[in-house]
């Protein structure tokens, strides 16, 4: 493989137009990889310091760099003073010499071209890796927009902003159908790094992904009138949320239902049918039990508190089934809001 300025400069335009990089990164990319291959033909320079410098009519010059000392320790990659000053009289020790080390005729053999393809892939894998992280690092704890591309075992195959991301069984809503092509809502938990590369832990089974979408249809989270105190969910089944309002006469589960349930219907919407109860907060724990066993009718009288953070509540047996709710959903939520062990009799 010949690397003339020509080819040179016409592999830069195509990595700069394929992947919509950085010129200067694409530079520093190819110079790593011009590099590679030249310690794998010249394996005497393998150890080196090796610097590859390009210029701007593509045309290419090896320099071995050497650090001047006073004794030599490592052979690849220092020079002792009294030789470097043969090759410039004005340098010191702790300064840089590089010895140009430019073959007659530059090529690279088929091996060693191979391994400057693959630094140059590696690089250029870096650079989308760096670029994809520094999308998506300001939206932890945010909603992103995604489209379903396939469905693959129990996994579902996301598209979110031109990335292929995917949303594990563990984080879809149960039992719910995606369909390819269809545009859905994830939450973002958190964007990090392992050896694999980038990684988004997107989630729609979370009690965050129900509060990120309230908090994007309803701009009196924005303004402070309302605010969520806590929330608990049975994904698929069903979410409850205590909530309170910080402004008089702000009525905060109205607010959160919304307009002839508008908002309600949204958020209904977007979790598949899942039943969603909103309670308003309290300090009275005998009422907060009461808001939270609804849609049961509760008398105050008939709900006792127990030692050992026991409640036991009386009710009429129609109302029962209302308390404890289909698969005990209501009442396990109503204990997990309340911090009380609640029994119904």
């Amino acid at each position: 493989m010949k690397l003339d300025g020509k080819s040179i400069q016409a592999a830069m335009m195509q990595l700069v137009e394929e992947y919509k990089l950085d010129p200067y990164q694409v530079l520093e990319v190819i110079r790593n990889g011009i590099k590679s291959g030249f310690k794998k033909d010249f394996p005497e320079y393998r150890k080196a310091e090796v610097l590859v410098n390009i210029e701007n009519d593509g045309t290419i010059s090896i320099y071995k760099a050497l650090e001047v000392v006073e004794e030599i320790e490592n052979e690849d990659t220092q020079i002792l003073l009294a030789e470097a000053k043969e090759e410039r009289k004005d340098i010191s020790v702790g300064e840089q010499l590089l010895i140009n080390i430019t073959p007659a005729k530059l090529e690279l053999s088929r091996i060693a071209a191979q391994a400057a393809a693959q630094t140059i892939k590696q690089g250029i894998k870096n650079i989308e890796r760096e670029r994809f992280y520094e999308k998506f690092q300001d939206k932890e704890e945010e909603l992103l927009k995604a489209k379903v591309l396939r469905v693959h075992s129990d996994s579902i195959i996301l598209d979110i902003d031109g990335t292929t991301v995917v949303l594990p069984p563990e984080s879809q809503i149960p039992n719910r159908v995606y369909e390819i092509g269809e545009e859905v809502f994830v939450y973002l938990k958190k964007i990090s790094r392992d050896t694999g590369g980038i990684v988004l832990d997107i989630t729609q089974s979370s009690p965050d992904y129900v509060q990120a979408i309230l908090k994007k249809i309803v701009p009196e989270f924005e303004s402070g009138a309302v605010q969520i105190d806590n929330i608990a969910r049975i994904a698929g089944k069903k979410t409850k949320i205590l909530v309170s309002s910080t402004q008089d006469g702000v009525d905060a589960v109205g607010v959160m239902v919304g307009h002839k349930g508008d908002r309600i219907n949204t958020v209904l919407s977007l979790l598949d049918g899942e039943k969603v109860d909103f309670v308003q907060n309290t300090e009275d724990p005998t009422q907060l039990i009461i808001g939270l066993l609804k849609p049961a009718q509760v008398d105050e009288k008939n709900v006792e508190f127990k030692p050992n953070g026991k409640v036991v509540v009386k009710i009429d047996e129609s109302q029962k089934p209302l308390a404890i709710g289909k698969g005990a959903s209501n009442i396990k939520l109503a204990s997990q809001l309340s911090g009380y062990q609640i029994e119904v009799i």
